[in-house]
């Protein structure tokens, strides 16, 4: 059953095309088919392919920038916990890195409820964030090095930074007007498919029906890609997001061990 919901996307695009014939052989066989094919309608379908090709393109673009997050949001929140058990190890801040790995792990858990819920609750994320601020202040009062502390800020304001891209790409509307557009004129070219003249037989039916089925399926993808984040929806066009739920469950596999590498014993004399 998940395989057949996985291609839903085809079948809602046959199901487009199908009408479509069905109405224009009825417009035909009742003599409702009245539109030439000539300059003006090429003109009218070149415009619309334009728009859509734009609307694509776009959407495309961000699908691809949000590939990359989900690897590069696991690199940097590995690399911030394994700083903190750094601190652990080369001095006697052990309390102050075990609130920063906890922290870690209660933002990841932040960020990956918020894919659960196929929303994005910012506002949760920052309250994390400003966790691990306050943790990195407080392990630079205890005299850690500032090449560690500079790293660890700088990874938690990647995170941030790719928070809020997630939440721009997945979860803000960019230009509705245009999908607006686009589905209108789209339909208008459908019924221009419905009632134009048929000069070319069945193979004009196939014709309109293989081009109804594409732009069917390319608007139904970018409608898809327009949240590439969405988790437990059979979509043709969703992130992987394996690594984050792989590191969540490698972590709480670890904390049965303890968080933080014990200090170094101080050498003798």
């Amino acid at each position: 059953m998940s395989k057949i919901l996985k291609y839903n996307l085809f079948f809602k695009a046959a199901i487009v095309a199908a009408v479509v014939l069905i109405a224009k052989f009825f417009a035909d066989r009742y003599g409702f088919s009245q539109i030439s094919i000539n300059t003006l309608t090429s003109s009218f379908f070149a415009g619309v392919f334009f728009t859509i090709s734009i609307l694509f393109t776009t959407a495309m673009s961000d699908f691809k920038e949000a590939e990359k997050i989900p690897g590069e949001m696991a690199v940097l929140l590995k690399a911030l916990r394994n700083d903190a058990k750094l601190a652990c190890a080369v001095g006697n801040n052990c309390s102050e890195s075990e609130n920063v790995v906890t922290h870690v792990e209660g933002l990841l858990k932040s960020i990956l409820d918020n894919f659960r819920s196929n929303s994005w609750h910012k506002t949760y994320l920052d309250k994390e964030f400003e966790k691990i601020n306050r943790d990195i202040t407080a392990l630079s009062v205890k005299n850690v090095g500032v090449t560690v502390l500079a790293k660890m800020r700088e990874n938690i304001t990647n995170v941030d930074r790719l928070s809020h891209r997630i939440d721009y790409i997945g979860y803000t509307e960019d230009i509705p007007g245009a999908y607006i557009v686009s589905d209108i004129a789209l339909g208008a070219v459908f019924l221009i498919f419905v009632f134009s003249k048929n000069e070319w037989g069945l193979g004009g039916l196939v014709l309109f029906g293989a081009i109804t089925f594409v732009l069917s399926a390319i608007i139904f993808l970018i409608h898809d890609m327009d949240n590439p984040f969405e988790y437990g929806r059979d979509t043709m066009a969703d992130v992987d997001l394996t690594i984050l739920f792989r590191l969540e469950t490698v972590w709480e596999g670890e904390n049965g061990a303890g968080t933080c590498a014990p200090a170094l014993p101080a050498s003798a004399g």
